[in-house]
C-alpha cells in the first residue's frame, strides 16, 4: 500500500510536483502559440511570393505577346510596301508570301485582300474564290485604316485555329488598295515559353484560360488540357467571377493545391485571358512546413528536457523536503511532539520553513511538557482536594451521626425521664391548687414539644431510618417531610423498594436528594416534584424532576453554584455519574447513576 500510495501521490494532479510540471507546460503554450502564429504568417508570405511570381509571369507573357504583336505589325507594314511596289500582281505576290512564310513558321498563312473582300494573294494556294469581307480583322482595318487583328477563329484557307493580323496598303492619294494579313498559329501564341524561363518547381502548373473557361495553353504537358474546359470547376468559376485572387482546391491528381490567377492586360483589344498558377500546398508551404517541423521538434526537445529537469529536480529540491515536512506535520498533528522535518543545511525558502517548523515543534514540545507537569500537579491537587472534601464529608457525617446520637440518646432520654417525672407529680399530688396542676400540665406539653424538636433535629442531622431501614425509606420519609413543610406535591416511585447499598453510597445519594429538594425550594418555583429510585443495568438510578422555571446552561456551569459543585464532587468520589438538564419553562431534571458493587 505504501508504494502504490506514493506513486498515486507522485502522479496526482494535486501534488506540488505535478503543478510545477503544469506551470512549465503553461509557460510553453505561449511559445507554441507564437511559433504557430509565425508559421501562419510565413504561409502568408509564401502566398505573397507566389502572387509576385504570378505577377512576374503575367508581365513576361504580356511582354511576349507585345513582341508578337509588334513583329506582326512590322511584317505587315513591310508586305504593304511590297504590294505597292509590285502593283498588286497576284502571282508575284503569292510567290513572295510563300517564300516569306517559310521563314516565319509561327504563321499559318500570309496574304492580301482587295477592298471588296476578295483574297487575291495567299502563301497557301487558293482552291477557289475566297471572301474575307465578313471577317472581324478585315472590317476593323477598313474602318480604322490602321493595324488591327480579329478574334480566335479557324482559318478558311489554313483550316487551323489562328489569330489574324491585318494592315492596310495605300495608294499615293491615300486610298486603300488592299489589306495584307498574317494568320498567327494559335498554338504558337499559347505555347507559354515563359514556363521554362520561370524555372518553376516540379508539380507546378501554368495555364492560360479565356473568358469561356477554355484552356488556351497549359504547361507542363501542353496538349493535355488545351482546347478543353479548365478541369477544376471550383477554380474555373472563381476565375470567371473574380478575375484575380487565390483559391484552395484539389488538383486532378487529388492533391490539395493553391491556385492563384489574374488577367492578362496587354495591347491586344477585345480579348479576356487569364493566367492561372497552380502550386501544390506541400510545395507552396514546403519551406514553412520545414521550419515549423524544425521548431516543433526543437520546442519538443526543450520542453521534454525542461519537464525532465523539473520532474527530477523537483523530487530532490522540492518534493522530497515537502514530503518530509508533511510527514513530520502529520505525526505532529497525531500527537507526536517529537516529530521533526530533519532538513538541515538548506538555506532556501523550504529549508527556512523546515527550520522554523522544527523550532516551533521544539517550543511546543517544551510547552506541552510544562503543561503536562502543570496538569499533573493540578490533578494531584484536585485529587487531594477531593480526598479532603470526602474526608470532610465523612467527618461531617460522623459528627452529625454522633451529635444526632447524643441528642437522641442523652437529651432525648433526659427529656423522656423529665416528662415521666412531671407526669408522676401530676398524678400523685393532690389538687391543692388549680394553678399548680395547670402549670404541671403546661410543663408536660413543653417537654413533649421539646422531645419532638429533638427528634426533628436528630433526624435532620442523620435520619435514623437511613441506617436502620435503608435509602428508599429515607427518601420516602424526606419527600413526605418536604411536602408537609413546603406544600409542594412530591410523588415518589421506588423500584425496588429494597436496595442494598454501602453506607457511603446511601449517605451520598440521600445528601444529593436533600440538596436537590433544597434547590427546588430556593430556585425552581415549582408546584410538583417527581422522584424515582430504580435499579437499572447493574446501577442504581435516582431521578428528581420538577415543573419549575428550568435551569439554564449558564447556571449549570456557574463556578459559584457551590451546591451543584458539591453534588458533582460527592458523585465523582463514589464513582457515579451526575446529569443535570433542563430548559427555560420546561423544568429541571437531575439524574444520579451509581454502579452497584457486586
Amino acid at each position: 500500500m505504501g508504494v502504490s500510495s506514493l506513486q498515486k501521490q507522485s502522479f496526482s494532479f494535486g501534488s506540488l510536483r505535478t503543478r510545477l510540471i503544469l506551470l512549465i507546460l503553461v509557460a510553453v503554450v505561449p511559445a507554441m502559440a507564437v511559433m504557430f502564429y509565425t508559421a501562419f504568417e510565413q504561409r502568408r508570405l509564401d502566398e505573397r511570393a507566389i502572387e509576385k511570381e504570378l505577377a512576374h509571369l503575367t508581365r513576361m507573357e504580356v511582354r511576349e505577346e507585345r513582341q508578337i504583336l509588334d513583329s506582326g505589325r512590322q511584317l505587315l507594314q513591310a508586305t504593304a510596301h511590297f504590294l505597292q511596289w509590285t502593283d498588286g500582281n497576284p502571282q508575284s505576290c503569292s510567290s513572295f508570301f510563300e517564300d516569306l512564310l517559310q521563314h516565319y513558321q509561327r504563321y499559318a498563312n500570309l496574304g492580301a485582300v482587295k477592298p471588296d473582300g476578295q483574297v487575291f494573294c495567299s502563301a497557301i494556294p487558293l482552291s477557289g474564290p475566297t471572301d474575307a469581307s465578313d471577317r472581324i480583322w478585315f472590317q476593323r482595318t477598313m474602318a480604322s485604316r490602321e493595324f488591327s487583328f480579329g478574334d480566335y477563329q479557324v482559318g478558311r484557307i489554313s483550316n487551323i485555329p489562328v489569330l489574324v493580323f491585318s494592315y492596310p496598303a495605300f495608294k499615293a492619294d491615300g486610298e486603300i488598295v488592299a489589306v495584307v494579313f498574317a494568320a498567327l498559329k494559335l498554338q504558337w501564341l499559347n505555347r507559354l515559353e515563359l514556363y521554362k524561363e520561370a524555372d518553376l518547381p516540379a508539380g507546378t502548373t501554368l495555364t492560360k484560360m479565356d473568358d469561356a473557361g477554355v484552356v488556351l495553353a497549359h504547361q507542363p504537358g501542353p496538349g493535355s488540357w488545351s482546347g478543353k474546359h479548365f478541369p477544376v470547376a471550383e477554380v474555373r468559376q472563381a476565375v470567371l467571377k473574380e478575375g484575380r485572387g487565390l483559391v484552395e482546391a484539389e488538383n486532378p491528381e487529388g492533391d490539395s493545391s493553391l491556385y492563384l490567377f489574374e488577367p492578362l492586360i496587354s495591347d491586344w483589344k477585345h480579348r479576356e485571358v487569364y493566367l492561372i498558377l497552380g502550386v501544390p500546398k506541400k510545395i507552396a508551404y514546403a519551406n514553412t512546413n520545414r521550419i515549423l517541423l524544425r521548431n516543433v521538434i526543437g520546442m519538443g526537445i526543450i520542453s521534454v528536457a525542461a519537464l525532465m529537469a523539473a520532474w527530477f529536480g523537483a523530487e530532490k529540491m522540492i518534493h522530497k523536503p515537502i514530503k518530509a515536512m508533511v510527514k513530520a506535520t502529520r505525526e505532529f498533528a497525531a500527537g507526536n511532539l517529537r516529530a521533526r522535518a530533519g532538513i538541515s543545511g538548506d538555506r532556501d525558502e523550504l529549508g527556512q520553513l523546515a527550520s522554523a517548523f522544527d523550532q516551533m515543534a521544539q517550543k511546543l514540545e517544551q510547552r506541552q511538557a510544562e503543561r503536562d507537569r502543570a496538569e499533573s500537579e493540578i490533578r494531584d491537587s484536585r485529587e487531594q482536594l477531593r480526598n479532603l472534601s470526602a474526608h470532610l464529608q465523612s467527618v461531617r457525617e460522623e459528627e452529625r451521626t454522633r451529635i444526632a446520637r447524643e441528642i437522641h440518646d442523652e437529651l432525648g432520654q433526659s427529656l423522656t425521664a423529665l416528662k415521666m417525672d412531671v407526669s408522676w407529680l401530676n398524678r400523685h399530688l393532690p389538687e391543692v391548687d388549680a394553678g399548680f396542676n395547670s402549670k404541671l400540665s403546661s410543663m408536660e406539653e413543653v417537654i413533649d414539644r421539646t422531645i419532638q424538636t429533638v427528634q426533628k433535629l436528630s433526624g435532620e442531622l442523620r435520619p435514623g431510618m437511613l441506617d436502620d431501614l435503608g435509602l428508599p425509606a429515607a427518601i420516602e420519609w424526606q419527600a413526605e417531610e418536604f411536602e408537609n413543610r413546603t406544600g409542594i406535591e412530591c410523588k415518589v416511585s421506588l423500584d425496588p423498594e429494597e436496595t442494598v447499598l454501602s453506607r457511603d453510597q446511601s449517605t451520598t445519594m440521600f445528601r444529593i436528594f436533600q440538596e436537590t429538594l433544597t434547590n427546588v425550594i430556593r430556585h425552581a418555583r415549582a408546584t410538583k416534584v417527581q422522584v424515582s429510585l430504580a435499579a437499572q443495568n447493574g446501577s442504581i438510578v435516582l431521578e428528581v424532576t420538577d415543573n419549575g422555571r428550568g435551569i439554564t446552561e449558564a447556571e449549570i456551569s456557574d463556578p459559584k453554584a457551590f451546591g451543584l459543585i458539591g453534588m458533582r464532587e460527592r458523585v465523582d468520589f463514589i464513582g457515579g455519574e451526575l446529569t443535570i438538564g433542563g430548559s427555560p419553562g420546561q423544568g429541571t431534571r437531575i439524574t444520579v447513576i451509581l454502579p452497584l458493587k457486586v
